[in-house]
């Protein structure tokens, strides 16, 4: 082997121990919390502190688990879902999965959602007011 391709070696094998750990922080799963929208059929969306984020657009293909969860996952009771269109509306939720770029609303994977009452959000001062999501 040469000097050269010696030295190409070790800096493709150092590039790849960098890439490594990123890649494995990327894929953990985290638990995002805020407005949670369904304005219309097949149109959803959480929008947390950091982004939203597209779990469903309609045309577009489903993020990988979506379609698995559990009709408990979308058991908002009349006192925390706001009606916008019909029984079409937003509420607010915690969205466990995998998340890409914050810029694009990237959703990876969804593993569940839950619920939460709407006093959650609202009194969150993280989050932009309700009035965004209806």
């Amino acid at each position: 082997m040469t000097v050269t391709a010696a030295f190409s070696f070790k800096i493709g094998a150092l590039a790849l121990a960098l890439m490594v750990p990123a890649q494995a922080a990327l894929a953990k799963d985290v638990m995002r919390c805020g407005w949670y929208a369904n304005p219309t059929p097949g149109n959803h969306w959480l929008t947390d502190r950091d982004a939203t984020w597209y779990m469903s657009m309609q045309g577009a293909p489903e993020v990988p688990g979506w379609l698995d969860l559990s009709e408990s996952s979308f058991a908002f009771d009349d006192s925390n879902w706001v009606r916008t269109n019909g029984y079409y509306g937003y509420g607010c939720a915690c969205v466990t999965g995998r998340f890409g770029d914050a810029a694009e609303g990237e959703v990876l994977l969804v593993r569940k959602m839950k619920a939460l009452p709407l006093s959650r959000c609202e009194t969150d001062p993280n989050l932009p007011g309700a009035e965004a999501e209806g």
